[in-house]
């Protein structure tokens, strides 16, 4: 996937997959990093924790229903529930960087995964087109 988008950008095109492929990556991805986020946050950040095992709930709905729902609807879940893990992992990088979270996140990481629900966020607005 990341190497047809790379070609298609070389072409200034967007690739064409099927909508589910593309928000079922996404979302597995988006879900994936409520996982491990949970995982690697202190046991005593329990209101955190508690909000990434949210987030890899929702996401992991998303996927299962993806080619139940109409192309409209899932992209307008999707594009929600990404602004609202992208400003969870904002606040999160945030928070890592002013040493506010007990955690093994390091900040770099942090940023990371904010920079892919922003990636993903751009994905979204394309697809809405």
């Amino acid at each position: 996937m990341y190497i047809e988008l790379l070609d298609a950008l070389i072409d200034k095109e967007f690739p064409d997959e099927p909508l589910c492929d593309t928000l079922d990556f996404w979302n597995q991805t988006m879900a994936g990093h409520a996982e491990f986020i949970d995982g690697l946050l202190d046991p005593s950040e329990e209101e955190l924790k508690s909000m990434a095992q949210k987030f890899t709930r929702i996401f992991e709905n998303l996927v299962d229903d993806c080619n139940r729902c109409s192309r409209r609807h899932m992209l307008e879940k999707s594009t929600r529930a990404t602004r609202n893990i992208a400003e969870f992992k904002r606040a999160a990088t945030v928070g890592l960087l002013e040493c506010e979270i007990e955690s093994i996140i390091p900040p770099l990481l942090a940023d990371h995964v904010l920079r892919e629900a922003n990636q993903y966020l751009r994905i979204l607005q394309e697809l809405r087109i």
